[in-house]
Order: structure tokens, then C-alpha cells, then sequence
């Protein structure tokens, strides 16, 4: 018997990081470059993973349970 598990992600909000002064744009930019080539570097595993996926997934998938 296969147990198949699956991760389930809190919704997306935006993140203010102390810096709310800047415009949304600004943000990413404003953090250090090492910073923002991990956070690259998650997102591309996480989407490689099958981790992240679209609206029409996540509501499709939701309406069965």
C-alpha cells in the first residue's frame, strides 16, 4: 500500500519585511543579493517539485475535499 502525501501551503500574502516605504518593486530589489538568489533558488525547487502550482490546480483539487 503507497501512502502519497502531499504539502499544503498557507495562501500567499505579501511580506512587509520592515520596509513598507517602498513600493512593492522596490522591495525585492532592497534585499541583499544572496538573499534574493536563495529565495530564487527555493522557488525553483519548490516549482521543479510539483510544490507550487496554479489557481486553476489549488480550486480544482479543493472542490474534492
Amino acid at each position: 500500500m503507497s501512502l502519497l502525501r502531499r504539502l499544503r501551503i498557507a495562501a500567499p500574502a505579501q511580506l512587509t519585511l520592515g520596509i513598507d516605504e517602498l513600493a512593492p518593486a522596490d522591495r525585492w530589489w532592497s534585499l541583499p543579493e544572496d538573499a534574493r538568489q536563495t529565495i530564487v533558488r527555493i522557488l525553483a525547487r519548490m516549482i521543479a517539485d510539483g510544490v507550487v502550482v496554479t489557481d486553476e490546480e489549488v480550486s480544482g483539487d479543493d472542490a474534492h475535499h
